[in-house]
């Protein structure tokens, strides 16, 4: 299938911004509506707007899959270190009476890695379809 060069510059010209706005509705997700999931699922979206235009983009799946449970394996640790500190899982394990930025870099990190998390997983899934459909 041969794909328009309009369409191929407009996917170039908004992937930095689309992938900017992913990034920046997950470092924001502790302050603003969003987080790790809608983040991840519009940096999903601008790399998929591209594969979708030229499929060479994607090509080793098992990398991402790997990403995917390295990821995966991040959040659950990051959640268990509560379970030693607090004694409940997937609470804040920084002190209460310690500094507030303390507190948002752990919100920051785990919106970050549910970020990688979700957008690895949704590539993966909507480029295994593709594949398959071809």
């Amino acid at each position: 299938m041969k794909t328009s060069e309009i369409l191929k510059s407009m996917c170039k010209v908004l992937f930095p911004f689309v992938s900017m706005f992913g990034l920046y509705v997950i470092i924001n997700g502790h302050i603003s509506p969003g987080g790790g999931f809608q983040g991840g699922a519009i940096l999903a979206t601008a790399i998929l707007i591209t594969y979708i235009i030229e499929l060479d983009i994607v090509e080793n799946l098992t990398l991402l899959i790997r990403i995917e449970k390295y990821a995966f394996l991040t959040i659950i640790l990051i959640g268990g270190i509560s379970l030693f500190t607090r004694g409940e899982f997937f609470t804040n394990f920084i002190p209460i009476g310690s500094s507030i930025v303390y507190k948002r870099i752990f919100l920051i990190a785990l919106n970050f890695f549910i970020g990688i998390k979700v957008a690895t997983g949704l590539i993966t899934i909507i480029s295994t379809f593709i594949e398959e459909g071809e």
